[in-house]
């Protein structure tokens, strides 16, 4: 294994429980705005055009600030919901905002890998959003930068987010930087495509038909620490 200094985790499914902040999130928002609907289902429908809308704006279909309202205004039109969907994803936003709800291992991985490395975040979303979230939570102290899509103009997997965020944490040796995430369309791809070794979490075991192949390829979280020290000749 590379000597690694640099490691740059994504966010929203490897380090921050991205599934509750969403359910929790749209919860609110549908009680503030008196929806009797049924919840399950506006999770399901949500969930199904949010995920879309989010690939769109991974392969420049769609603009960040096109997808914050238009998969509402597709909500509530799948739904046969009369009301203001914009001022229904303000409401969305403000609670997904103070959802610091961190994965299972995520903090004893942290503390693990901490004295050992340069950890930073590498993630796509609204910036206020992400640092609200990723500052409320109990890894805020773990991460020397804080790479958000919305500042650096780009999305994983294109490669100008990877040169932002290499400049950010000063790192000039891309053989000198790991990236772990969950997902193959942006964490693996954008890394794999960038030059950079990347880490993939994968925890469902999900098959890969992508035709990238991850330099790493981990089910729990917990396993990169001797990964990572013992292949680093560190240890904890």
């Amino acid at each position: 294994m590379k000597p690694y200094r640099y490691l740059l985790f994504d966010a929203d499914d490897t380090l921050l429980d991205f599934r509750r902040c969403e359910r929790e999130a749209l919860a609110g928002a549908m009680k503030e705005d008196g929806w009797d609907t049924d919840f399950d289902s506006c999770l399901a429908c949500y969930t199904a055009i949010n995920r879309a809308l989010w690939t769109d704006y991974e392969q420049n279909r769609i603009t960040q600030n096109e997808l914050r309202g238009e998969r509402f205004r597709r909500l509530f039109a799948q739904l046969g919901v009369d009301g203001d969907s914009e001022a229904f994803a303000s409401a969305y936003l403000r609670y997904f905002a103070a959802g610091s709800f961190v994965t299972p291992d995520a903090r004893a991985v942290c503390d693990a890998l901490k004295p050992a490395f340069d950890l930073s975040i590498i993630t796509n979303g609204v910036s206020d959003v992400q640092f609200s979230r990723i500052q409320g939570s109990e890894l805020k102290a773990y991460f020397d930068h804080i790479v958000v899509s919305d500042d650096a103009g780009s999305a994983k997997p294109a490669p100008a987010i990877f040169d932002y965020a290499l400049k950010k944490i000063g790192c000039t040796d891309k053989s000198q930087a790991l990236i772990v995430g969950d997902s193959l369309s942006s964490d693996i791809r954008g890394g794999y495509e960038y030059g950079i070794d990347t880490c993939w979490y994968n925890p469902e075991r999900l098959p890969n038909n992508s035709g990238i192949a991850p330099t790493y390829e981990i089910a729990q979280l917990t396993e990169l620490i001797p990964l990572l020290l013992e292949g680093n000749g560190r240890s904890a």
